[in-house]
């Protein structure tokens, strides 16, 4: 079986033949991308579940799967990968690391790639050791880091990244991994002083999604470029690219959790009660309606279908949901903005209808 074929299966086992379900945010296009990307997906995926569920220092039992949500593909890989061909196409100075991209071969951007990753998977497991009490996500995450729910605390995953990142080709990718891990910090910070239930202000909203998947994707997007280029101008236009277009995702998702129903939206609406991750549209909402925030605190102490749905109804009657939607297409229109002083690429289109579609 083709590795394209393989791909093809497994989004559909994720999604069904016709697409996402409940509409989350998903990920690229198969069409977009190109052979030697899907290629490097494949054998990416074995080398994700060795590394963080191997036998070598790893927890035992460890599926970085159950830390992912269900039905939404492996995207850093994918801006790892993305932004490396784009800036090869962009760079100066890109010819000296272009034997990186040997055909059907990315060498050194494997490591960048699934070290990428890892940093999503450890942020997720953070996420649910603080989540909803009583909680089977919640208990097994504390069961895996024996008890350190701190962000560092235990967590063999972000170890495995800087390890990772210590043998990819380009040395500043250590740093850059520094700073993320810096920014994860602060935003982890953040949402521990609002696990009381407090919805937040709008800056705080704001910074946690900036800190979560903004610093995340931004990394992705500038380690990717510095694979195949010194060019810093390329690499920050990356970069910013990354930073929104994360930003827009952890928006989109919100918006996602926001409009489901029944048992879904009690497990996902709740887990950000009780995890301190008020989505921007409550904190917008709990300003111009008090009923909001009151109920905010109770859905983090305990999940209640009536209340959830109750929390969801009034966000959306005070104009939340809109607001919402609005920074969402502004995040999007920046980092499509971005991308404009790059070279007109596949791969730079690939990027493009990414955010595009985040905005719908």
């Amino acid at each position: 079986m083709s590795a394209r074929s393989f791909l093809r299966r497994r989004l559909e086992r994720r999604h069904g033949p016709r697409g996402p379900r409940r509409g989350r945010p998903v990920g690229f296009e198969q069409e977009h991308l190109g052979d030697d990307i899907i290629e490097a997906l494949v054998r990416l995926d074995g080398a994700l579940r060795d590394l963080a569920s191997g036998s070598d220092g790893a927890l035992h039992g460890f599926d970085p799967a159950y830390f992912l949500a269900p039905g939404v593909p492996r995207i850093r890989p994918v801006l790892v990968l993305l932004s490396a061909r784009a800036a090869e196409a962009a760079g100066d100075q890109a010819l000296h690391r272009r034997e990186l991209f040997g055909p059907g071969d990315l060498g050194g951007a494997d490591h960048v790639a699934v070290a990428a990753e890892l940093l999503h998977i450890a942020v997720g497991l953070h996420d649910a050791a603080l989540g909803q009490r009583g909680g089977r996500r919640r208990r097994a995450a504390r069961r895996l880091l024996g008890g350190a729910v701190g962000w560092l605390g235990g967590n063999h995953l972000t170890l495995r990244a800087l390890e990772l990142a210590r043998h990819a080709p380009a040395p500043e990718t250590v740093g850059d991994m520094l700073d993320t891990l810096r920014e994860i910090n602060d935003g982890q910070a953040l949402a521990q002083r609002l696990r009381d239930g407090r919805p937040g202000t709008i800056d705080d909203a704001l910074a946690l999604a900036d800190a979560r998947s903004g610093a995340v994707f931004s990394f992705a997007c500038r380690a990717g470029a510095r694979l195949v280029t010194e060019d810093r101008s390329v690499v920050r236009t990356l970069g910013r690219y990354g930073r929104h277009a994360g930003i827009a995702w952890h928006l989109a998702d919100d918006l996602w959790a926001l409009g489901l129903d029944g048992d879904d939206l009690v497990r996902e609406v709740a887990e950000r009660a009780a995890g301190g991750r008020p989505p921007l549209a409550v904190a917008l909402a709990a300003q111009r309606d008090p009923a909001v925030a009151d109920a905010w605190r109770r859905l983090a102490r305990h999940g209640d279908l009536d209340l959830a749905r109750m929390v969801a109804e009034r966000v959306d009657a005070a104009g939340g949901i809109v607001a919402e939607r609005e920074r969402l297409l502004q995040e999007s229109w920046t980092a499509r903005r971005a991308l404009r002083s790059l070279p007109p690429t596949p791969q730079r289109e690939a990027l493009d209808d990414f955010v595009a579609r985040l905005a719908g």
